[in-house]
């Protein structure tokens, strides 16, 4: 059996993810702030594994006992392969630091930085030892490589991730039983968050005319055209231990 645990799960590239990762030789494990229910419904009426896990990942101090309980329940003995996608975010605040609260800055990190920190530390911690493929895949963004006017929270949060694949990477290098990790820059998606985008105010965010003209140009690529790519990254025999990747190097 092989073990995908896949963050934000509900909507977006997660969910598309999850959609073509049912099937019967896959136990999928999702985990979003709200269940969902086509999700489910879709693997009872398949017979297919699925789990889901209603957490909010803002609450980051309850992320290891979570990852206690999930590998509780996974089947050492008949595990094949195990997998994490951190793929849960978000870009809010979108607007200038300054004009950014505590609060928001802290959520901010916490969902796209923090939380996949500490997923990333209770996998490793967690299946040492066992001598199978084991893989996380961080969800990335090109936002991570270059400053954007009013996105400070989330381009930093972003450059961490890939910077957390690198060092993991490089830790994992000696390892018995290594963890391989990539990041991988997903493009521009036609999601919720690029409506969010859209939605902020032009003050705030200087490039609004540009991810306007992004959804009337037709240049936002659906879901599960990415979700394709990622797993084809998934199951790539040739796979860049600490590797950042974007979507375009797989065209």
């Amino acid at each position: 059996m092989n073990y995908i645990i896949v963050t934000g799960a509900s909507k977006g590239l997660g969910k598309s993810i999850t959609q073509k990762l049912m099937c019967r030789e896959n136990h999928l494990i999702c985990i979003s702030r709200k269940e969902n229910k086509e999700l489910l419904d879709s693997a009872k009426n398949n017979n297919l594994m699925l789990d889901y896990i209603e957490y909010n990942l803002n609450d980051v101090k309850g992320i290891e006992e979570m990852m206690s309980k999930i590998f509780s329940k996974i089947s050492k003995e008949h595990i094949q392969t195990l997998t994490l996608i951190n793929n849960a975010g978000i870009v809010a605040p979108i607007k200038p630091l300054d004009k950014s609260t505590s609060g928001e800055i802290i959520k901010n990190v916490n969902i796209n930085l923090i939380a996949p920190m500490i997923l990333t530390s209770s996998f490793i911690k967690m299946s040492n030892g066992l001598d199978i493929k084991k893989r996380i895949i961080n969800i990335s963004s090109g936002a991570g490589k270059r400053p954007i006017f009013g996105w400070g929270s989330y381009c930093t949060s972003k450059a961490g991730i890939d910077m957390l694949t690198r060092c993991t990477g490089l830790e994992q290098e000696d390892k018995n039983y290594p963890v391989e990790i990539a990041s991988f820059g997903p493009g521009i998606m036609d999601t919720d968050l690029q409506k969010e985008i859209r939605s902020s105010d032009k003050n705030d965010f200087k490039s609004l005319e540009t991810f306007v003209k992004y959804k009337e140009e037709g240049k936002l690529s659906h879901p599960d055209k990415v979700a394709d790519v990622v797993i084809e990254l998934l199951n790539s025999e040739d796979f860049q231990q600490g590797g950042v990747i974007d979507v375009d190097d797989f065209q």
